[in-house]
C-alpha cells in the first residue's frame, strides 16, 4: 500500500495496543516484550493477524522500545538489529501480501537529553540503528510514536531522513490542551516538523477518543493526521489493568476525529481488536 495515496482518497483504519494485549495473555510487565518477536514470534503474529482480521490495513511492528537503550535494561543492547528484524518478519508473514501496510515503530529512548549526555549515548546514532533494522527488513513506513519532547522527535526525525525517504508518521502524547511535556504547543511543534518535511503528523497515547476531538479542534487540518486514542483511563483491578472506553463507545468517538481532520485512526493503550472492528465499521463509509 502507498501509505500517502491511499490517505488521499480515503479515511484508513490502524491497528490496536500490543502492550495492553499481552499483558492479558499472561506475559509479566518485566519481560522484554520486543524479544518476544524473536523467542515467541507465532504470539506476535496471532496478534497483528487479530486486528488485520479486524479490519485494520495499517499494522505497527513490536518495536516500541526495541532501541539499544530501552533494550539495555534486559542485557539485549547488541540485539537491536536481530529483534527489529524479527518483528518485521513477523508483521510481514501476518500481512501475507495483502494491501497492509506494515509500519515500523519506533518510540522514545526512554531517557532525558541530560541522561543521554552524561552517559555518552549519541541519540541520533541510536535511532537510526533501530530505522536502518527497520527500513532493510521491509517496512513500508516509519511511526515515531508516544513522543512527548519536541527536540527527541526531531532527532529521530532527521535520523530517519539520512537513511530514508519513506513515508514517516511523527506522533506525540500530550496533554489535551495541547501542550508537550517539554513545554511547547502541538500546532507549533506539527509547524516546524512539516518544515522538516515529515509527511504525516499525529498524537496517540494518554487521551481517550473524547479528549483527543478536543485536541483536534486546536490543528489546522491542513496535512494527514493519525490519531491513536487510548480505550480509557486504566485501573487496577484483579491485578489486571481494566479500561473504560467500550469499542463501541470508542468508534461513535472516532467519526468526531475524522470530522475534525483524522485521516489514519486506530487505537493505543487498552484497545482490542473489539474496538478496531468496531472502529473499522464506523469509519468504513464516511466521506472521504
Amino acid at each position: 500500500m502507498d501509505l500517502l495515496d491511499e490517505l488521499e482518497k480515503r479515511v484508513v483504519c490502524g491497528d490496536g495496543a500490543m502492550g495492553t494485549l499481552l499483558l492479558d495473555d499472561g506475559v509479566r510487565m518485566s519481560r522484554c516484550f520486543e524479544e518476544l518477536c524473536v523467542s515467541e514470534p507465532e504470539r506476535i503474529q496471532k496478534i497483528h493477524e487479530s486486528y488485520i482480521t479486524a479490519g485494520a490495513r495499517v499494522i505497527e511492528t513490536n518495536t516500541f522500545g526495541a532501541n539499544a537503550v530501552r533494550l539495555q535494561r534486559f542485557g539485549m543492547e547488541e540485539r537491536v538489529s536481530e529483534i527489529n528484524r524479527a518483528a518485521v518478519a513477523v508483521a510481514k508473514s501476518a500481512a501475507r501480501n495483502r494491501d497492509i501496510c506494515v509500519a515500523g515503530c519506533v518510540g522514545p529512548l526512554g531517557i532525558t537529553a541530560r541522561d543521554a549526555a552524561a552517559r555518552g549515548i549519541d541519540r541520533a546514532r541510536c535511532f537510526r540503528e533501530q530505522i536502518t533494522a527497520l527500513l532493510e527488513a521491509g517496512v513500508d513506513a516509519i511511526f515515531l510514536e508516544t513522543f512527548t519532547d519536541f527536540d527527541e522527535i526531531e532527532i529521530a526525525l532527521r535520523a530517519k531522513k539520512t537513511v530514508s525517504e519513506a513515508p514517516e508518521i511523527c506522533s506525540f502524547a500530550c496533554r489535551p490542551d495541547g501542550r508537550l511535556r517539554c513545554g511547547a504547543i502541538l500546532g507549533e511543534a506539527f509547524n516546524r516538523l512539516r518544515e522538516m518535511g515529515a509527511k504525516i503528523l499525529g498524537v496517540n497515547c494518554m487521551n481517550d477518543p473524547a479528549e483527543m476531538v478536543v485536541l483536534l479542534r486546536q490543528l489546522p487540518a491542513e496535512f494527514p493526521l493519525a490519531v491513536y486514542p487510548t480505550a480509557g483511563r486504566p485501573r487496577l483491578r484483579d491485578d489486571r489493568f481494566h479500561y473504560d472506553v467500550a469499542p463501541q463507545s470508542f468508534a461513535d468517538a472516532a467519526r468526531d476525529l475524522v470530522a475534525k481532520g483524522a485521516r489514519l485512526v486506530g487505537g493505543c493503550c487498552g484497545t482490542t481488536p473489539a474496538h478496531i472492528t468496531a472502529l473499522g465499521s464506523a469509519i468504513a463509509n464516511l466521506p472521504s
